[in-house]
């Protein structure tokens, strides 16, 4: 049972992340030019846990997430970065794959895509691979 209203749920940030007021934005996005490189400031809409962005190396096409921490920034979960087709939207986009020996399993399965919106602003999307499938769950924005 718990199960089902887990899978419910996700069906329904899917739903509403394809429908909700970020997705057009996304659409008319570009893959961002320059690629990203350095640190990112990151914003997601309702949420003020520890998470402030990413740092992006563009030569290593590598990066890792960025946290508030008691010592000050803590960088986790690394990611590697490629350029190609988005998993729910007909346009190229910059992913950034967590499928890295270093990571937890409950992070390996996630993708989130980023395309360009502006100047150095980055609008991203977060997907999860559940089985043969991915549902996006929401979006996020990065900004130098």
């Amino acid at each position: 049972m718990l199960l089902l209203v887990g899978v419910a749920g996700l069906l329904w940030l899917d739903y509403r992340t394809a429908q909700g007021p970020s997705q057009e934005r996304f659409r008319q996005g570009s893959i961002p030019q320059p690629l990203p490189d350095g640190d990112y400031k990151g914003s997601v809409a309702f949420y003020s846990g520890g998470w402030i962005g990413k740092t992006f190396d563009a030569k290593t096409s590598m990066g890792k997430n960025l946290f508030r921490s008691p010592k000050g920034v803590e960088q986790r979960y690394p990611f590697r970065t490629l350029v190609g087709p988005g998993l729910a939207d007909p346009i190229q986009v910059l992913k950034i794959d967590y499928d890295v020996d270093d990571n937890p399993p409950w992070i390996r399965g996630i993708v989130d895509e980023i395309v360009q919106v502006g100047p150095e602003h980055y609008l991203g999307r977060i997907h999860l691979h559940l089985g043969s499938i991915y549902l996006s769950v929401g979006y996020f924005e990065l900004k130098k």
